[in-house]
Parts: C-alpha cells; sequence; structure tokens
C-alpha cells in the first residue's frame, strides 16, 4: 500500500545515487579519452559494498540506472542480493561536454567551478551540452518516472550532476543552485514526491536527505568539492 500525506496525496520515495569512485584522468593530469565508458575504481566498488550494508532496511520495489558503465556497476554492487531487475533510462546520463573542451582550457578554475554559472543564460557545460537543455531532460526523465504510479520506493543510480538537477528542481531553486548541491561518489539523496492519487500531478516535493555517505557521514575528511578534486588530479599535465 502506498503511504499518504494529510491532503490524502500519495506520496513515493525516490532513493538517488551518485555512483562509485570513478578515474577521469590518468597518471599524467591527462583526461581519459571516454569518460562515459570508465569503470569504478577499486574503491568505488568497496564504496558501493558499503552503501548495500547501508541501505539493507529500505525497501526498494523498482531500480533505474543511466545505463553508462558506472552506473550499472554501482546499482549492481548497492542492490546486490535484492533479486531487483535493473532497469536503464537514458535521460539520466550525467552532462555532456565537448570531447575537446581541454584544448582552449585556460585555467583549471574552469574545471574546479564549471557547474558556478549554469543558472547564466546560455550555459554551456564544457562547450557542450547546455545547462538549460539538461535540466529539461533530468527534470523530463524524472517526471516520465513518476507518471508510473505502480512502484512505492525507487532507486535510482546516476550521476554528480544529474542528482544536482534534481535537487535544484525539487527544491525550487532550478539552475540557480545546481552549484551548491556538491555530491560525493556513491552518495544517497532522498526525495519524497507527492501526487494527485487519481491524476498523478505532482502536488509537492520533500527533500529528506541529501550527500549521505556511510564511508564519512559527516564530511570529517571531504572539503574538496567533486570538481576540485578532477582538477586536483589534472594539475600534472596543466599546473
Amino acid at each position: 500500500m502506498h503511504r499518504t500525506a494529510f491532503d490524502g496525496s500519495i506520496r513515493r520515495r525516490i532513493h538517488f545515487f551518485r555512483h562509485g569512485d570513478v578515474s577521469y584522468v590518468d597518471d599524467q593530469g591527462n583526461r581519459v579519452p571516454d569518460s562515459r565508458a570508465v569503470p569504478l575504481t577499486a574503491w568505488g566498488r568497496e564504496q558501493a559494498a558499503l552503501m548495500n550494508a547501508y541501505v539493507k532496511d529500505l525497501e526498494f520495489d523498482r531500480a533505474v540506472c543511466s545505463g553508462l558503465p558506472r552506473t550499472i556497476e554501482t546499482a549492481d554492487g548497492i542492490l546486490n542480493g535484492r533479486g531487483l531487475s535493473i532497469e536503464t533510462m537514458p535521460d539520466f546520463e550525467e552532462i555532456r561536454s565537448d570531447q575537446n573542451r581541454y584544448a582552449n582550457l585556460k585555467s583549471l578554475n574552469e574545471v574546479a567551478y564549471a557547474f558556478e554559472g549554469a543558472h547564466l543564460p546560455g550555459a554551456r557545460y564544457g562547450e557542450g551540452e547546455s545547462f538549460a537543455e539538461f535540466e529539461a531532460r533530468v527534470v523530463g526523465g524524472l517526471k516520465k518516472l513518476t507518471e508510473d504510479m505502480n512502484w512505492k520506493s525507487v532507486a535510482l543510480v546516476a550521476h554528480g550532476g544529474v542528482n544536482r538537477a534534481i535537487l535544484g528542481w525539487a527544491s525550487g531553486g532550478s539552475l540557480g543552485s545546481f552549484h551548491a548541491f556538491d555530491q560525493n561518489t556513491c552518495c544517497l539523496n532522498i526525495l519524497d514526491i507527492d501526487q494527485h492519487p487519481e491524476t498523478g500531478e505532482i502536488r509537492r516535493t520533500t527533500i529528506r536527505a541529501m550527500n549521505v555517505t556511510p564511508y564519512d557521514s559527516v564530511k570529517k575528511n571531504v572539503d574538496k568539492l567533486a570538481l576540485e578534486m578532477i582538477a586536483e588530479r589534472m594539475k600534472a599535465k596543466y599546473g
């Protein structure tokens, strides 16, 4: 049976995760040729196993990932032992940059703080997909997911940018708050969505938890932003 809100809305829960640790940069500071194809590192697989234990008491009746290898591998680790089939929805793929963006790189600040101007008219990520188009794609995917009124609690394994777009939409901040929602690898966010019981219209959204990481729940050892960490690894090449 679905949970219900005080006003009779159907209340459903989305648990959305970022994929586990990967390496987009080699030992020489070069970006990998195809960031879409990177697998999890050993630490990323361990993170997924830790999250598996952390959410063992939570019930999921549907599982979705973006379909990129790092989300498939993370979803397999987090949901191992549940017998759930994992669907893929390309709407939740990460924001796409231009393959040649680093040829014109003037400063590593462009990497470390690439999300700060997401709300500006026409802003693009790394000379690739526009933030507005990306947000529309992700939010559209989320609404497609909610059109199926049969599930109660879904596990969605996606990406840092995707999760930021969902959090921005749910909080009402849209792209103006995109830069503010940092997402550590293999983190968990929890969102409740209230819908009209007959029409399915979304009435309200409530963020229950954000960027929860069982390997460092109070962020004692986290002081760099996710993009700052990528920029740090690129120093060997770009300085």
